[in-house]
């Protein structure tokens, strides 16, 4: 019981305390690429760990799967697994609870995957019949013919994959801004940011609603268009894409924002002071050696907490039945 406590105690501080800290931490805005990864590593950890919390408590599961990898002996593992808690109904209510769990998150992936590929689909199709390549620089860009600047990218493989700006933007911005914006899609489609968002989505429709990781989708949003700013100002300034996101916002909103990743993301106001700040130095080798390390750490203890007592009584399996007993007379 106290290792299923511990888990339930550490997905809490994930889900919710972890949300929290991460939501209004200051320094995820200066290091935006590790911040994501460590909003992934909650989020992973959290469903991680209440699925092992689930499996203990699917109590003969894990008794099967602990005396097969630790070659240990069935009794000793049901009596420390099992406890004076264990009772059938528990068990049966907790694989139920597992079973549901599983086929939920599979549901709420397999919609949000297709939706985001149909809508993916019906851009790339309509860009491809509507637009043009550009001239010069811009030959792998393609320009829609249409007056209202906009930017945005279309997700997919090497081929596939779709940078899209229109008439407007290219009339709006400078050479200078358009290359700026142009990285920022490269970024987008380079760190596959999408596929971030996907995930993103369908955790916090899984468990958002009970108030567990519900601000991972927004600001997965927001902390991956700040990495494709910073990605973009590194080779073309931060006030050269500062400037063509103001220059973008003022004209129009964003109309892609919602399924595609686009240059009039999320929180533009933000992005724009950011950026005017230009206060973004490159995180060294310091702080992403200590984000690895303590993503690494974050998924090790929930292992470490269901297989430390297994550990305790490998290959007890061997021993004679009265193994470790004091002999009575």
């Amino acid at each position: 019981m106290l290792v299923i406590g511990t888990l339930l105690l550490y997905a809490a501080l994930l889900g919710i305390a972890g949300d929290r800290w991460l939501t209004h931490a200051a320094w995820v805005t200066r290091s935006p690429r590790i911040a994501l990864y460590v909003w992934h590593a909650c989020a992973i950890t959290f469903l991680a760990t209440m699925a092992c919390a689930l499996l203990l408590t699917a109590h003969d599961v894990w008794e099967h799967a602990v005396v097969w990898l630790f070659h240990a002996d069935k009794p000793q593992v049901h009596a420390l697994y099992g406890g004076s808690w264990y009772a059938d109904e528990i068990t049966n209510a907790a694989t139920l609870l597992l079973i549901a769990a599983v086929v939920t998150m599979t549901v709420l992936a397999t919609r949000r995957m297709r939706l985001s590929r149909r809508e993916q689909t019906r851009h790339r199709m309509l860009t491809d019949t509507l637009a043009s390549y550009g001239p010069g620089p811009l030959y792998r860009v393609r320009i829609l013919e249409d007056p209202v600047p906009a930017a945005f990218c279309i997700p997919g493989s090497r081929k596939s994959a779709r940078i899209v700006l229109t008439r407007g933007a290219l009339t709006l911005l400078s050479a200078e801004q358009v290359s700026a914006t142009v990285a920022h899609e490269q970024a987008h489609l380079r760190f596959r940011h999408h596929s971030m968002i996907v995930l993103a989505d369908v955790v916090t429709a899984a468990v958002g609603w009970s108030g567990i990781l519900r601000n991972y989708s927004t600001q997965v949003r927001r902390l991956a268009e700040m990495a494709a700013d910073d990605h973009a100002a590194v080779g073309h300034g931060h006030r050269t894409l500062a400037t063509a996101l103001l220059e973008m916002c003022t004209v129009s909103g964003n109309a892609h924002g919602d399924v595609l990743p686009a240059m009039t993301g999320a929180d533009p106001a933000e992005r724009i002071r950011r950026l005017i700040a230009g206060k973004t130095p490159p995180a060294g080798r310091v702080l992403p050696a200590l984000a690895v390390s303590a993503v690494a750490a974050l998924l090790a203890v929930p292992a470490a907490v269901c297989l430390a007592p297994a550990a305790t009584i490998a290959d007890t399996a061997h021993c004679p039945p009265r193994c470790g007993t004091t002999p009575q007379n």
